[in-house]
């Protein structure tokens, strides 16, 4: 503070300052995000990523330090929306069967608001994780999986559904849906739209639901 400045302008400016902080921060975690659903992590540079923000280098540097620390941010980012997203499915006071329904619509809408994790789970998948923030996105979606292992098993339990295993369910359902949704990421022939894919999860969905429930002992 200059020796004119009254303590309410300072702190008027300190804020401006913060907003601004945060709006280039948000900026840069937007523009890496989306970077990542097109590229493998190691393909991505600190140039690209402050050329889609529309911010200088420097900027990533300072509010990130490395490449590796901005990664880390976005993907603590996603991991967050991911975890809030289907744990309040999980926890949704409605039937077994409609949490279970309900979880499964969660991560599809997840897949395709946030195509960077479906990107992540690819790499990982045919690579292996060779980072920290790699081996927690693997980390933390392993849990999220058995906890809709665990939605399954109540829904079969209650008679809500037919009897399955749960654990082979769920894997199943885990690749379906990261499968179909990897097809809005295809640039040939084959790519889907994001409506396409939600339109075909949903008819499938339905198919299955009626298998699932149709063999299910009465409750």
């Amino acid at each position: 503070m200059t020796s004119d400045e009254t303590p309410e302008a300072a702190r008027a400016a300190a804020a401006r300052g913060s907003r601004r902080r945060e709006r280039t921060r948000a900026l840069l975690l937007d523009a890496a995000e989306l970077l990542l659903s097109q590229r493998a992590p190691e393909e991505i540079r600190i140039e690209d990523v402050a050329a889609q923000a529309g911010i200088s280098p420097a900027s990533v540097y300072v509010h990130f330090g490395t490449k590796d620390g901005l990664l880390a941010a976005v993907t603590e980012r996603v991991l967050a929306v991911a975890t809030e997203a289907l744990r309040s499915a999980y926890a949704a006071q409605v039937s077994p069967l409609e949490r279970f329904a309900g979880v499964g619509a969660a991560y599809l809408r997840l897949l395709l608001d946030h195509p960077a994790v479906l990107r992540y789970l690819i790499v990982t998948g045919e690579r292996g994780p060779r980072t920290e923030v790699e081996g927690e996105v693997v980390a933390r979606f392993s849990q999220l999986r058995g906890e809709f292992e665990q939605s399954i098993r109540d829904a079969v339990e209650t008679g809500a559904i037919r009897q399955v295993d749960p654990e082979l369910t769920s894997y199943f359902l885990f690749g379906a849906w990261n499968g179909v949704a990897a097809l809005a990421l295809r640039r040939d022939a084959l790519v889907l739209s994001p409506e396409r894919v939600e339109s075909a999860v949903i008819e499938a969905g339905l198919v299955l639901l009626e298998g699932l429930i149709g063999n299910s002992p009465p409750v």
